[in-house]
C-alpha cells in the first residue's frame, strides 16, 4: 500500500519553532515541509483561485514525487452547492493539471448545510473529470449511507473519512484508493494531539483496509499538533 502523510496547510506561523526552525525564512517552509512529508493538502485554493505563477513555484521547490491536493473552491461547494457548477469546476481542474505529477487530489468539501441529495450528488459526480483523484468530504451525517458510497464508487469518486467529534470514526472506502482527514476530536475540532494509542487504532484500520493507496492529512494545526501527530504516524508506518 502506498502511504501519503502530511498536513492540511504548511503555512501556519505558529508553527515556527515547533517544526520550522527559529531562523528558516518563511519562503523556505515549503522546502523544509517536503524535506519531511510527501504531500500537502492546499487549503487556500478553497478561498481563491491559485495564481498559475504560484502552482509553477510549488512545483519548482518540490520533487516530483511530492504531492499537492488542492482544496476545491467554495463557489462550487458552498455558494452553488453543486448546482449548475460545470464552469467553475472546469476552471479549477484546468489549474490544477498545471501541477502535473505534483498533483495528488481535488478535495471537494461540502458545507455542514448541504443535506442528503443523491440527485444532485449524482450531476456533480458526472462533472467532474475521471483522470483526477477526485474527493468528497460530506459535513452533515445524512450522507453516511450506503447507497452514497454506492455512488461515489461507481463514478470512482473517493469518499473522504474524517477523524472528529461529530462523525463516524470509520475508514469507509469507495474503491482502491482512500483518503483520511484528521480534524481533531476534541469540542474545538483542530486543537486536538492525537494519543498515540489513537494513532495506533487508525493505524491498524488502514493497513485492514485492503486500500492500494492512501492520502491522509492532519488538519489538527493549532500549536502545531498536525506535523507532530503526522511524524508519528509516519513512524507507525515505518516511514523515515
Amino acid at each position: 500500500m502506498k502511504v501519503h502523510i502530511g498536513c492540511s496547510g504548511y503555512n501556519y506561523k505558529e508553527w515556527r519553532g515547533p517544526f520550522y526552525p527559529q531562523k528558516l525564512a518563511q519562503r523556505k517552509w515549503l522546502e523544509h515541509y517536503a524535506s519531511v512529508f510527501d504531500t500537502v493538502e492546499i487549503n487556500n485554493t478553497f478561498y481563491r483561485f491559485p495564481r498559475e505563477s504560484m502552482l509553477e513555484n510549488w512545483a519548482a521547490t518540490v520533487d516530483k514525487k511530492f504531492q499537492f491536493t488542492l482544496k476545491g473552491h467554495r463557489f462550487v461547494t458552498h455558494r452553488k452547492k453543486l448546482k449548475e457548477a460545470a464552469r467553475p469546476v472546469k476552471d479549477f481542474e484546468v489549474l490544477a493539471k498545471m501541477l502535473k505529477e505534483n498533483l495528488g487530489c481535488i478535495l471537494w468539501q461540502l458545507p455542514p448545510n448541504l443535506h442528503r441529495n443523491d440527485e444532485k450528488l449524482e450531476e456533480f459526480c458526472d462533472i467532474l473529470d475521471p483522470s483526477f483523484k477526485n474527493v468528497i468530504e460530506f459535513r452533515h451525517n445524512s450522507w453516511y449511507e450506503p447507497e452514497v458510497y454506492k455512488i461515489l464508487e461507481k463514478n470512482k469518486i473517493i469518499f473522504c473519512a474524517i477523524s472528529s467529534p461529530e462523525f463516524p470514526d470509520d475508514l469507509i472506502t469507495t474503491g482502491k484508493t482512500g483518503y483520511l482527514r484528521f480534524h481533531g476530536t476534541s469540542k474545538n475540532w483542530y486543537d486536538h494531539l492525537y494519543s498515540k494509542d489513537e494513532l495506533k487504532e487508525w493505524h491498524k484500520k488502514i493497513t485492514d483496509s485492503g486500500l492500494k493507496e492512501i492520502y491522509i492529512y492532519f488538519n489538527n494545526d493549532i500549536h502545531a499538533h498536525a506535523p507532530k501527530n503526522a511524524v508519528q504516524l509516519k513512524e507507525l508506518f515505518g516511514q523515515d
